[in-house]
């Protein structure tokens, strides 16, 4: 009520004192209900199962392995039982892994593997995550979530509350969208391959081949069957009982779908595609006079790819790949290094002038610590090493799947829009021609260049690290042109590889092992990873002197736009006296309570020349994570901790809006909305949130600083106790090890933001990131 007042005094009221007054005094919750849709519709845990078994054997002819899992996931539902038919989420996965190796000949290996991966889910229609967001986003006031059946004993169906929205539409009842049907989605893939190794040291010393093939089958198909629910609207009668109307019955008044009492089945997605892959690759290693080791290898890789969900030609067609690659490296005494690597790559998306590329790479290395002056410190430092390498890589998984060949043109030859009409009387018309891409044989490789230097150090054979420091700029990123005069007539975006980007950063990793002589055992583990990117070339107009912010060379790739939120207006007063913002008009669109934003080129209004970078960039520049294990006598307990920092995230104020309709659904009101927003006796200009308001208010729901928040968060990523039984024990009932353990992941987290969870960014009324205890048991024999 407060929404629609503070924006339109002489506004409609949703709720009449009445209903408030008894909804507070918990009344008849037929008549005034107050549904905790998350606490009635969503369990706090469940049980989940994981099974694995593998075994293996074999001799010096023929070795075997063979593993297969099956897990179990269930879903945080409540079912009541109000169907004939269970809904709640289960998900069974299943694979197992064949691997048989053969020694045909003294020269002559043979490999033959298998693996296949099932799964099968059944759930509520739209997915457990869906169900999630209904509770947030359904209004918690207007209607039960189901009447007893007492009340209507001649029906045959559930009795599902509802009511009529302002739009003469049907609320969404998250309860009955739970209930109304299931959904079976089943996904197979199954992969046979076989390997080939040929040793052929009777041609050349350090010669060996290699033969490897794979046939990949991949199916995915879903399916729903649901009922409409029947609606019904509750009224109570002057003898105290209470009556209900049906809203969606098919009569002159129904509103909204007609309820059906019976299941309706709707065909899914029928996904089906098929890889094979190639490669044959010769081998060279040996080592001359003891100190001079040089080995090589080339390889040509072929592959093979065919969907059968193809809607036109083009997709239609197989898609393939070929390319040849190699390396050589030569070391001498185990000190100096050197390799050289090459790929000569083809893509079928180029024309042919621009169809191969060659990608080569250059290393060094210098283990410093098996020189004879090292030896002094060979004490303390066990390990020394130096790594210096340069390269390129292509890359021809740019633009969209639909742009598959850019260096030939799509036209749809029969747009009805761009026909014409013939005849005096218009009776006869044809078709126009409109070109949805237009060809463009200059595309070609994503080019990325990558230096690096590493350093590689083992100290008392105890602590390990390892540090690399890289720089890499790509190049030839395709793009749309942003600039190109309508003038010209062009019906499609037109696209080339303009832009440049360039990436540098850090990355350290450091273990430490010691086992102490009263049993104790300790590992210990870090890592630590800064990077960060800026753009060089970007394909953009040319702004005006004023307007320089608006250029994006020099900034991060993952950098956000939105305007500069200074904070809320006092007063009407202040909003007209104020350069207009977004063309609306003060007082009316927008004012007292509402975001004020900064005029940043000072032409008196707020539009999009007044966009600015803000913040930092939205994927964090730096991730780390610490953490080890302890042992003693048998029990170990582990624990790692991960973190990110340098990164915004902004929140989605739509999300959040309170009252706010969209369709059926109605946001919820957050409690840190309802400590903290504007009011007229309460002008506070820094509450958490503007001026309320029964809808969205265009004005405040921009990207902007006011959303924006600090991404920074340390969280408690796994913790495990277990304990491994003696030998001695295990021994007696014939078996190698046996181990119990329990542990847990995602139990907490640390971060100055404290709404959500702030790994879930700016959508944190999504599916919750869950905490997850295993207990398990572990037997080898």
């Amino acid at each position: 009520n407060e929404g629609v007042l503070t924006r339109n005094k002489l506004g409609i009221l949703p709720y009449s004192q009445t209903k408030i007054d008894a909804t507070a005094a918990g009344e008849n919750e037929l008549l005034y209900p107050n549904n905790d849709w998350i606490d009635q519709l969503i369990k706090d845990y469940t049980i989940n199962s994981r099974y694995n078994l593998n075994m293996s054997g074999g001799g010096e002819k023929a070795r075997y392995y063979l593993a297969g899992t099956y897990n179990i996931d269930n879903g945080l539902l409540k079912m009541s039982g109000i169907n004939n038919f269970n809904n709640n989420i289960k998900q069974v996965n299943y694979n197992v892994r064949s691997n048989v190796d053969l020694k045909i000949t003294k020269t002559t290996d043979l490999a033959v593997k298998v693996y296949a991966q099932f799964d099968d889910y059944t759930g509520p229609v739209g997915g457990g995550a869906e169900t999630f967001k209904r509770t947030i986003w359904s209004n918690p006031v207007m209607f039960p979530a189901v009447y007893p059946a007492s009340l209507s004993p001649y029906a045959q169906h559930p009795l599902f509350g509802n009511a009529i929205t302002q739009a003469e539409g049907l609320y969404v009842n998250p309860y009955a969208e739970m209930v109304r049907g299931y959904q079976d989605k089943s996904t197979s893939m199954v992969q046979p391959q076989i390997e080939i190794k040929q040793d052929l040291n009777f041609l050349v010393k350090g010669l060996s081949a290699r033969l490897m093939s794979y046939v990949r089958r991949y199916s995915y198909f879903d399916m729903s069957r649901q009922y409409n629910p029947f609606y019904y609207s509750s009224t109570e009668q002057p003898d105290g009982s209470i009556a209900l109307t049906l809203l969606n019955g098919g009569g002159a008044l129904s509103t909204g779908t007609v309820g059906t009492e019976y299941l309706g089945y709707s065909p899914g997605v029928r996904t089906l595609n098929s890889t094979f892959w190639t490669e044959v690759a010769a081998n060279y290693n040996r080592t001359f006079g003891e100190k001079h080791a040089v080995t090589g290898m080339v390889i040509t890789t072929l592959r093979n790819y065919l969907t059968g969900n193809a809607d036109n030609l083009q997709a239609s067609l197989p898609a393939r790949n070929q390319g040849v690659s190699g390396r050589a490296t030569y070391s001498y005494a185990d000190k100096y290094l050197a390799e050289f690597n090459f790929g000569y790559n083809g893509s079928e998306r180029f024309a042919q002038n621009n169809r191969f590329g060659f990608f080569p790479s250059f290393g060094l290395g210098y283990t410093i610590s098996n020189e004879e002056f090292f030896k002094p410190l060979s004490k303390f430092i066990t390990s020394m090493k130096f790594r210096a390498t340069f390269g390129w890589v292509g890359n021809d998984a740019i633009g969209l799947e639909s742009d598959r060949f850019f260096y030939l043109s799509d036209v749809n030859m029969n747009n009805g829009d761009f026909g014409a009409v013939f005849g005096d009387e218009g009776l006869y018309g044809r078709p126009g021609v409109f070109v949805n891409r237009y060809a463009n044989p200059l595309i070609t490789w994503e080019r990325s260049q990558t230096a690096n230097l590493g350093l590689d150090v083992i100290i008392k054979d105890a602590l390990t690290l390892n540090i690399d420091v890289y720089k890499n700029k790509r190049t030839n990123i395709l793009t749309g042109r942003t600039f190109i005069p309508s003038t010209m007539g062009l019906t499609a975006t037109v696209q080339a590889n303009t832009n440049e980007m360039e990436s540098k950063g850090v990355d350290l990793s450091a273990q430490y092992n010691k086992a102490f002589g009263n049993g104790i055992t300790l590992q210990l583990r870090g890592n630590f990873t800064y990077a960060t990117n800026k753009v060089l070339v970007y394909d953009e107009p040319t702004y005006n002197a004023n307007e320089y912010y608006r250029y994006r060379v020099g900034l991060s790739g993952a950098q956000t736009y939105g305007y500069m939120a200074e904070r809320l207006f006092v007063d009407d007063n202040e909003a007209k006296n104020s350069p207009i913002q977004f063309g609306g008009i003060p007082g009316s669109n927008y004012g007292g309570g509402d975001i004020k934003y900064r005029d940043v080129n000072g032409d008196g209004v707020i539009d999009n020349a007044d966009i600015v970078p803000i913040g930092l960039p939205t994927a964090p520049e730096i991730i780390y994570g610490f953490g080890g294990t302890i042992g003693y006598k048998g029990f170990d307990f582990s624990a790692f901790l991960q973190g990110s920092a340098r990164s915004s995230f902004f929140i989605n104020s739509e999300n959040i809006t309170p009252f706010a309709t969209n369709g059926g659904s109605q946001n919820g009101l957050l409690k840190v909305i309802a400590d903290s927003y504007w009011s007229e006796s309460n002008r506070d200009s820094y509450a958490f949130w503007p001026r309320l308001g029964p809808s969205f208010v265009d004005n405040n729901t921009r990207t902007s600083t006011w959303w924006m928040r600090n991404g920074n968060f340390l969280r408690l990523k796994s913790v495990e106790l277990a304990y491994n039984f003696p030998q001695k024990t295990t021994k007696k009932f014939g078996l190698g090890s046996l181990r119990v353990y329990g542990n847990a992941t995602n139990l907490g987290v640390i971060s100055s933001f404290d709404l959500w969870d702030p790994e879930m960014g700016g959508n944190g009324l999504g599916y919750p990131i869950q905490t997850v205890y295993n207990l398990g048991l572990q037997v080898n024999f």
